[in-house]
């Protein structure tokens, strides 16, 4: 081999050796240091002169840098293969040494927290947390990256809508990515937590409790009973508080007496529920920017005691302040609501049935109904505003949602003229009839 040609190799030599260093220097898994041992271990033995040739031994340090390059690029591809990730769902739990009903607790992981899968069993997985602890953890109380990211989708297309009720959590409780007891969740919200509540949908019940997998160890046998405990604890709540003793009662507005027909309708309307048990689920966000669904059972709407006593029997769906007017007597400024309520049952196909305007009589110092509509299919979300009339100033506003008599969604805006409320139509546009939650019976000429 000419001189030229020996300095050419000396050089390809000299670079292929500054790229496998860089190469594995780049890289400081353990993995990457058994690689960098064994390429270094060839290049001392193709170091030697084979057959009493320079000229063959730079031929085999060649051909065993570019092996090297290639095996370290495999490697390398293995090693920088992204990392299994989950998140954990229960409150709070052990890493176990090993899937069986006596174990050692090697850490413990919390709601949310993240961790990285190490090995796949059955129905378990090694996990490894953020603090370094790994053990076997049951996959019942983990979700994938895929629910952590639709959680955070759900928060981001949610987050600009109107609040339709405040509430407070009656028990600890798990957010759900959609309505149902057996759908994805993930992040717990503690008992007393405050939430916004934005919409409402209802679920079969049976539909949403799906049967538990096979118990095949006793390991799972175990957990599987401790599970049964929490759904339990969980979705049954605590009783709903009731109205403390030492709080003074105002003075309840006169009940509405229904006529006849008015009480065929009601009953009517109640028995227009599904047979088979429904649950009402709330879209709810929590302080903490998260967002999902919520069992309705669990959580106590915050309304105002002057107001909540005037539900007569109703359950209220959502309230709204409008305006305020300044008692002098109280020294007050009290606010007028407008209350939005349904029957007390679950699983009606109508958001609310009845809309109601409470203003403040400043004589008598309580709540009166100014404007009641009942009977009709109201879906949620409502909107209140303030808005600019000619010759009125700006008054406030409220808008609904309701089905036509066609089933179509429409629009009511109305406006509070002291406590007058009145219909407002954009230019153009006629008044339509509201489709009835229950249709109205046909009278039958005697």
């Amino acid at each position: 081999m000419t001189f030229i040609n020996r300095v050419i190799v000396d050089r390809i030599l000299e670079n292929l050796v500054n790229v496998v260093l860089s190469a594995v220097f780049a890289r400081r898994t353990s993995r990457d240091v058994r690689v960098f041992n064994r390429i270094f271990r060839a290049l001392s033995r193709a170091a030697r002169p084979a057959a009493g040739t320079r000229q063959l031994s730079r031929i085999h340090v060649l051909q065993t840098l570019l092996s090297s390059i290639l095996f370290l690029s495999a490697c390398g591809h293995v090693a920088g293969k992204q990392e299994e990730t989950l998140y954990v769902t229960a409150p709070q739990t052990f890493l176990r040494d090993r899937v069986a009903p006596v174990y050692a607790k090697t850490g413990t992981v919390h709601n949310g927290d993240r961790v990285v899968v190490l090995e796949h069993g059955k129905r378990w997985e090694r996990v490894r947390n953020a603090r370094g602890e790994e053990g076997w953890l049951q996959d019942r109380n983990l979700v994938g990256e895929n629910v952590f990211t639709a959680f955070q989708q759900l928060y981001r297309d949610r987050q600009n809508d109107p609040i339709q009720a405040r509430g407070v959590l009656r028990g600890d409780f798990r957010l759900h990515l959609t309505p149902g007891r057996d759908t994805d969740r993930l992040f717990l919200l503690k008992e007393g937590e405050k939430v916004e509540l934005l919409r409402r949908a209802s679920v079969s019940k049976a539909a949403s409790s799906a049967a538990p997998p096979p118990v095949t160890s006793p390991a799972e046998k175990q957990d599987v009973t401790e599970a049964v405990k929490e759904e339990e604890r969980e979705y049954k709540g605590r009783e709903k508080p009731s109205v403390p003793s030492s709080v003074p009662m105002k003075k309840p507005a006169p009940v509405e007496k229904l006529s006849p027909a008015e009480k065929v309708k009601r009953d009517k309307l109640l028995a227009a529920a599904p047979a088979v048990p429904m649950e009402d689920w709330w879209l709810a966000r929590d302080a903490q920017g998260h967002a999902g669904w919520i069992l309705a059972r669990i959580v106590d709407i915050d309304v105002p005691l002057e107001i909540a006593q005037y539900a007569e029997g109703q359950r209220i769906v959502a309230f709204f302040p409008l305006t305020t007017v300044h008692d002098t007597e109280t020294n007050k400024d009290e606010p007028y609501y407008l209350v939005l309520l349904t029957e007390p049952k679950d699983g009606m196909p109508f958001d609310y049935n009845q809309v109601r305007l409470f203003s403040w009589n400043l004589r008598r110092h309580r709540y009166e109904t100014a404007y009641h509509d009942r009977n009709i299919f109201g879906l949620l979300p409502a909107n209140v505003g303030h808005e600019a009339f000619a010759k009125l100033g700006v008054e406030p506003t409220f808008t609904i949602r309701v089905h036509d008599e066609n089933g179509n969604a429409v629009e009511q805006k109305y406006r509070l003229e002291g406590v007058i409320v009145k219909r407002v139509l954009a230019p153009g546009e006629t008044p339509v009839r509201s489709a009835r939650a229950k249709p109205q019976r046909k009278r039958v000429p005697k």
